[in-house]
């Protein structure tokens, strides 16, 4: 009897499960293994979790990549641009060591003959393997743990429930819209200077080299793929960070830190021969704009088509390039008061 009622839960439970993971398989939110079915709408709602699937599923032979300040590109402009069929995957918060994940995956199923790549200045400075958790096994091509996603309560019960009603209701999301986040913003100076927490002013100026050991283990990372494909074209930029960026490092007393980690990889990657680099750093008619601003880096969309009509049209940075680089955030710093950005009675008494 007993070995009977055993039998029959274990089976019941097997069904059960099976069915959960023939409801995820069907759907697949994550696009792991397919693209939306016919009548399955997408959700695009969690970047780490889907871009593996669009990675490996998607139709593309470029990519654009970078943090959270890529987000609001659209794929279709890069193709009118420049050509192609791009795919964008963003990472906000990431870190290098997650754009490594992303093209392990992209390399290994694609040919990719062009990455635009976001060089954020803090994640330049930033330990590569500090980040969020990365959902690896979504970007392996081991079956044996795909179970993780299978059975996965979470996506069983919110991704795919969320597909459905989407589905369900005809609710359709354009993929070139996906994980933007400008709607709903507020920006200007006002919204800018909200989120942003004025560091006291630091007694200590440090040396040039502070971030000499996060710059070689993200040199280590680009190395790998420029030097590895010789066969992409890869467009390297800094991204048009707010002057409210410069304020924090002039009041923390990292100018000659960052200043020598911009000028030592622009001028190490400005010359290979698969390489076009650019900077946006010293655009002023961007960075001292606060209407262009959510908060010290995050900028509308209009910026992200100004970074790609900029590269599709004008020639990246040689080494008098660098040098303008260089002494047009010297005179920033040095020059621009970041006090008169704040009320008087924030303001440094003179």
């Amino acid at each position: 009897m007993y070995r009977t009622y055993t039998l029959r839960l274990i089976g019941a439970t097997a069904a059960l499960l099976l069915l959960c993971a023939a409801v995820v398989l069907v759907l697949d939110p994550a696009f792991q293994y397919h693209l939306p079915l016919p009548g399955v709408e997408p959700v695009y709602s969690n970047e780490r979790y889907q871009n593996a699937g669009l990675i490996k599923n998607q139709d593309y032979d470029a990519i654009c990549i970078g943090s959270s300040v890529t987000s609001n590109f659209r794929a279709s402009w890069f193709d009118k641009a420049f050509g192609g069929k791009t795919l964008k995957v963003s990472y906000p918060g990431g870190t290098f060591s997650d754009f490594d994940l992303a093209l392990e995956t992209a390399y290994a199923t694609h040919e990719v003959k062009t990455v635009y790549w976001s060089l954020d200045p803090r994640l330049m400075s930033a330990d590569p393997t500090d980040a969020h958790e990365m959902p690896a096994y979504l970007y392996d091509f081991n079956v044996v743990n795909d179970i993780k996603y299978l059975l996965n309560k979470d996506i069983l019960l919110e991704s795919c429930t969320t597909t459905l009603l989407a589905s369900l209701t005809g609710k359709h999301a354009e993929l070139d819209e996906a994980f933007t986040w400008e709607e709903g913003k507020k920006f200007g100076l006002q919204a800018a200077i909200a989120s942003y927490e004025r560091p006291p002013k630091s007694d200590v100026e440090y040396d040039r080299h502070l971030f000499d050991a996060e710059r070689l283990a993200n040199w280590e990372i680009l190395d790998k793929w420029i030097d590895g494909h010789p066969e992409t074209t890869f467009y390297l930029y800094f991204p048009p960070y707010s002057t409210l960026y410069m304020d924090s490092i002039v009041r923390e007393g990292k100018v000659e830190p960052m200043i020598y980690l911009l000028y030592d990889t622009a001028n190490r990657y400005k010359d290979k021969p698969n390489v076009r680099f650019y900077s946006f750093m010293e655009h002023n008619n961007i960075t001292t704009d606060y209407d262009n601003y959510t908060d010290m880096v995050h900028y509308k969309s209009s910026v992200n088509q100004y970074i790609i009509d900029y590269m599709a049209t004008h020639p990246p940075l040689d080494e008098k390039g660098v040098t303008h680089m260089v002494s047009a955030l010297r005179s920033l710093v040095t020059r621009y008061d970041f006090d008169s950005l704040y009320p008087a009675t924030a303001q440094e008494p003179k």
